[in-house]
């Protein structure tokens, strides 16, 4: 081991045979490290008094830090940290000299530190200046001679042109430099008074002249301290105490420090750098939460200075996390992560499908690349909604592969989510894919049943049960009733508890009893569904303002992780070894406008008095526009559809209160529906329903009741009515089908009027309607087939027998139903049939009970028609004074529908 070895680089001197001199701090440069050629020539200064020359230091190995003298205690370096710093540039002054006003300085930045290699340089010799005593409060260190070779360790002999500098003796008192920036200076201390020679005071600092261009200093990695402990700039530090003050005439005083510092170019401060990304990303979330938030307040009114509002927020969204995507800056889970974000945007927000295809594939690309699971499957899941919207072919093929990967790779969460959507788009994409959605949803049963997911289970069952209901094959019912009873047997073995589920369940089950036409057993699951309604009003467990339903899933051991906090809106993770499946279903508001709509049907059969099915779904009405209300923030075309969704059903209320009011021959109040019907806005073409047929049927049953039979029959000869003659269901809906039969039945009963008769039509439209009606599955297109048939009039005439077995068919018919209207018809039938002019207690019993049925019914044209056929009755058994209060009733009555129709 060497001595350079063993010795700090502040002993490069020799520090432990010179005496001990105040601190040095490591972050100035020796003097003299500069080219040769770079060096200024310094300015004549007066030749000062001869002095000694000092003895030369000892030689210091070549490896040794040369830039440094020690201005540490014993040599040890690390001991100290100081503030002070000093600057080669300021040579030795005697307090006797005439000091000489010194160009200005320019300020350079310090560059790194370099190899010793680089610091092994000859000096040029300067003019001799007359060294003179300075005294600084920062600092009482010696420094570094300035012709030391620090190569050899011996001096460098001046050229003969320029006469050596003398060198001020050890006994004089210390030089003191200043780092000519001003940025760094040390707090004011008193200096030790024993190094103060008596009679002196310390100069003005000035600034001496160094060259434009510096060669590269070595520069130490130690860390500077900053400005905030140093003096202000211009701020001259006082005298010491213990230093008596020296008289200087102020023409020979240097410039202060002040105006060497005004005369000083500004230093250019680096501005702060400040990363823009993160900032660029929280304006986007900001932005979408906004929009978001005012997004069901924006769906209800549209007005058009809130939608460009809305439409501004979105873009501006878009806008930064565009930028940031296209940064360059982005580590591979946010770039992946960003691209879900954005894409997402895209698909709720806009129309730019191909765009947001781009940027998914670019950040499933990413996930595969750094083996990020969640975000991959999350992107392929919306990827494959995406691609459904432009090729729906492309996306089940594409889907299928999708489930067949995580299948072999066991991530069971994921087969939920794919099976699922797979089965949605079987539902949207109509009918015929019906068969697949259903065989889709057994399979998600049978791995949800054997892995003991049962809230899985059960949800794939109860939506098997909703797709028969809309099939409607020839065995739908016993199939829903199977689905109802595996998804109750579920629910008391394992005890599953989910408030979504159980309100899906009454429903379905209600909602196949009503399909059956049993009254009975559809009144008994309306009272259940109310009661749970109301156990769940207040129940935490069940958010009023979300419409989720999270089905737990078991953790398979020893898998990948697959769910992480960025797929929670598919798949989110819970406690333990549950996670939850994440599906939209009804809210709690929406559960209790259909239940007040379930149980105005329901009344509507059973009511005892007119009018009160009406109320009921009036309240339902009252739930549906409820604004207090709030939902949880969504994109805006998420709040349009719950929108349309709401306004459809609130439309099909204001049918069913209008149809309510037509069989009750209140006009007036059907025409108040049509009104409050036409008010509503129409809702997206895409949403698929049956309102505006359903309306014109409405509109064409009022002109029918109004006696306006002209515009009646325009309106069921319109298209939308026209029969296939097949039989097959128009547009794929059952619903218009039916329409379609109930406006051909209309016609055949206004041609029955004088003014509009035409047998040759008759007779064809009869033919039309035979073997669609004689056979149909519902029990009431059935019933109003014979009742129609019962009650006309045709060329030729249908024999007796005939009309005794229509109207057979339509009484057995109205007591299956336990439709009053219909009852109350078929018995005024039979009367006029088969007991005119007869007379028993047969025929009276027939006309009582056609009056009975009639007024529990409430229309008046048939309680009028009833009481004039009772009238008959008595008048042939000859009781004149029951026949004439009947005939009387019957008149009153008929006045009392033809005022209505006035109204109406």
């Amino acid at each position: 081991m060497t001595y350079r070895d063993t010795m700090p680089p502040g002993q490069a001197y020799g520090g432990g045979h010179q005496p001990q001199h105040p601190q040095f701090h490591p972050q100035q440069h020796a003097y003299g490290q500069h080219q040769p050629q770079q060096h200024q020539q310094r300015p004549q200064l007066p030749q000062p008094q001869a002095q000694p020359q000092p003895p030369r230091l000892p030689p210091v190995s070549q490896t040794a830090y040369p830039p440094y003298a020690n201005g540490y205690q014993n040599g040890n370096q690390q001991q100290y940290q100081h503030n002070q710093y000093v600057h080669p540039a300021y040579p030795q002054q005697h307090p006797q000299s005439q000091p000489q006003p010194q160009p200005q300085l320019q300020q350079l930045p310090l560059p790194h530190p370099q190899p010793p290699a680089q610091q092994q340089r000859q000096h040029q010799p300067q003019p001799p200046v007359q060294p003179t005593a300075q005294y600084y409060p920062t600092s009482s260190a010696p420094q570094p001679q300035p012709y030391v070779n620090y190569s050899n360790g011996t001096y460098t002999q001046p050229s003969p042109s320029q006469p050596p500098i003398p060198i001020p003796t050890p006994s004089a008192a210390p030089v003191q430099f200043v780092n000519p920036s001003y940025l760094q200076q040390s707090p004011i201390t008193p200096r030790p008074t024993s190094h103060v020679p008596p009679a002196s005071q310390p100069p003005s600092r000035t600034m001496s002249p160094q060259t434009s261009q510096l060669p590269p200093i070595a520069r130490p990695p130690q860390r500077t301290p900053f400005a905030q402990d140093s003096p202000k700039l211009n701020e001259r530090p006082p005298p010491s105490r213990a230093t008596p003050s020296l008289k200087i005439p102020k023409d020979q005083r240097r410039p202060s420090v002040g105006a060497g510092v005004a005369k000083s170019p500004a230093t250019p401060s680096s501005s702060v750098h400040t990363e823009t990304l993160p900032l660029l990303i929280c304006v986007a979330e900001d932005c979408f939460e906004k929009a978001n938030a005012a997004s069901q307040r924006v769906a209800k009114s549209m007005s058009e200075a809130e939608v460009v509002d809305h439409h501004k927020l979105v873009a501006t969204g878009l806008g930064c996390l565009d930028v940031a995507l296209k940064s360059n800056k982005l580590w591979p889970r946010l770039e992946a992560r960003l691209c879900l974000r954005y894409a997402s945007v895209l698909i709720d927000e806009t129309t730019n499908i191909m765009e947001a295809e781009t940027t998914l594939t670019r950040g499933i690309a990413v996930c595969d690349k750094n083996r990020f699971l969640d975000l991959k499957y999350c992107s392929q899941f919306l990827l494959m909604k995406t691609l459904f919207q432009r090729n729906p072919k492309a996306a089940f093929k594409l889907i299928e592969g999708h489930i067949s990967d995580c299948g072999t790779y066991k991530h069971v969460h994921w087969i939920y989510a794919f099976r699922f959507l797979k089965a949605s788009f079987h539902l949207q994409a109509g009918s015929p894919a019906e068969h697949s959605a259903i065989d889709n949803l057994r399979k998600i049963a049978g791995v949800a049943n054997q892995r003991k997911d049962y809230s899985i289970f059960a949800m794939a069952m109860l939506l098997e049960g909703f797709a028969h209901m809309t099939t409607m094959k020839d065995d739908w019912a016993n199939r829903v009733q199977l689905c109802v009873a595996q998804v109750s047997k579920i629910q008391l073995e394992s005890s599953l508890q989910i408030p979504q589920i159980d309100i899906l369940l009454r429903l379905l089950d209600l909602a196949c009893s009503l399909h059956q036409k049993q009254h009975n057993s559809a009144a008994q699951k309306l009272a259940v569904l109310q009661r749970l309604l109301e156990e769940l009003k207040n129940s935490p467990d069940w958010p009023l303002q979300t419409g989720e339903v999270l089905l737990s899933i078991n953790r398979m051991p020893n898998t990948a992780p697959t769910v992480s906090n960025d797929t929670r809106a598919v798949v989110r993770q819970g406690e333990g070894n549950v996670d939850y499946l994440v599906l939209s279903t009804l809210g709690k508001q929406e559960a209790w406008a259909i239940a007040w709509v379930f149980n105005g049907i329901v009344a509507h059969y059973r009511a005892t008095t007119p009018g009160r099915s009406a109320a009921l779904w009036t309240e339902g009405l009252r739930v549906l526009d409820d604004t207090k209300v709030s939902t949880a923030p969504q994109p805006l075309p998420e709040a349009l559809k719950q929108h349309d969704w709401a306004r459809e059903l609130t439309c099909y209320t204001h049918i069913l209160i209008g149809l309510q009011a037509a069989t009750v021959t209140d006009w007036a109040r059907v025409k108040q529906s049509l009104d409050a019907i036409h008010q509503q806005p129409h809702t997206s073409p895409s949403s698929g329903s049956s309102l505006d047929i359903l309306t014109l049927y409405l509109e064409g049953c009022r002109q029918q009741g109004i006696a306006n039979m002209e515009e009646a029959l325009v309106i069921w000869k319109n298209p939308r009515f026209e029969l296939d003659p097949t039989g097959a269901y128009k547009n794929g809906s059952r619903l218009e089908t039916e329409l379609c039969i109930l406006a051909t039945l209309n016609r055949v009963y206004i041609m029955q009027e004088p003014n509009h008769r035409d047998n040759a039509e008759t007779a064809e439209l009869i033919d039309l309607l035979r073997p669609i009606c004689e056979d149909n599955p519902d029990l009431e297109i059935r019933t109003a087939w014979n009742l129609v048939l019962a009650s006309s009039i045709f060329e030729p005439e249908l024999s007796l027998n005939q009309a005794k077995r229509h109207i057979q068919g339509g009484l057995s018919g109205a007591q299956q139903l336990n439709n009053t209207q219909y009852l109350s018809m078929a018995l005024n039938i039979m009367r006029c049939k088969l007991f005119q002019d007869v007379v028993g207690e047969q025929a009276l019993k027939s006309a009582k009970a056609g009056a009975t049925q009639a007024r529990k019914s409430g229309n008046l044209l048939w309680m009028s028609v009833a009481e004039g056929m009772l009238g008959q009755s008595f008048e042939i058994e000859g009781r004149m004074g029951e026949a004439g209060r009947a005939r009387g009733e019957g008149v009153r009555l008929a006045n009392e529908a033809y005022e209505k129709t006035l109204v109406g």
